[in-house]
């Protein structure tokens, strides 16, 4: 058993002993329990992950069976760096198929998506994480941002700011992109990765495909 051993190292050395503990736990091939709060951590090293919360398990299942469908917002915001993007949002109309909402600004929005049945009124949240939003492109959903933060790292580059109004919107996007603080840029996202959560913050959108979700 592992109780949150990288915690107190070096960024460095974090990531130099994560790769130590992986490549031990492939030659044992032993069942090894590790505790931490590092998402990055339970994500590359387990092969099940159970999230728990104030000692209730939350979830139990692959790392990319979390990433695909969580539970609930808790299980969301948990899994995935940057933390997934929620946005508040009342139903307007509901089909089997197709859910319309509107956000903070009156602002609609029409998804093709198939969620558990919802009256008109009640309250929803969209869970969009930050890498499934681009630049506006021909085909998605478009919502709009302005941009208040740029973070360049080379490789990626991370934007931050509002959406209607909503604080704290990340999108992550590829190194090579040039934005500016302030920008004001229409983003678009599949609705495929779209999640919606009701007033009680469980998720009611359906499964999306996961890679390893058996």
């Amino acid at each position: 058993m592992f109780d949150e051993p990288l915690s107190n190292l070096d960024a460095e050395l974090r990531v130099d002993m994560r790769l130590h503990i992986a490549r031990l736990h492939q030659e044992l091939k032993t069942t090894m329990v590790y505790v931490t709060h590092d998402q990055v951590e339970a994500m590359t090293l387990a092969d099940k992950i159970v999230v728990m919360n104030y000692g209730k398990v939350e979830q139990m299942g692959s790392p990319m069976a979390l990433y695909y469908n969580p539970v609930n917002k808790f299980v969301a915001g948990f899994i995935g760096s940057p933390k997934m993007n929620f946005l508040p949002a009342i139903v307007s109309d509901w089909q089997p198929e197709r859910l319309t909402v509107t956000l903070a600004q009156d602002h609609q929005l029409a998804l093709n998506i198939a969620t558990q049945p919802l009256k008109p009124g009640a309250a929803v949240t969209l869970g969009i994480r930050p890498e499934h939003l681009t630049p506006e492109v021909a085909t998605g959903t478009v919502v709009e941002f302005q941009c208040e933060v740029v973070e360049r790292l080379g490789n990626n580059t991370y934007l931050f700011g509002q959406c209607y109004g909503h604080d704290n919107v990340k999108v992550l996007l590829p190194g090579d992109v040039h934005f500016r603080p302030w920008q004001k840029i229409k983003l678009a996202f599949d609705e495929r990765f779209c999640m919606v959560f009701d007033e009680n913050d469980l998720r009611i959108s359906a499964d999306i495909p996961a890679p390893d979700a058996h």
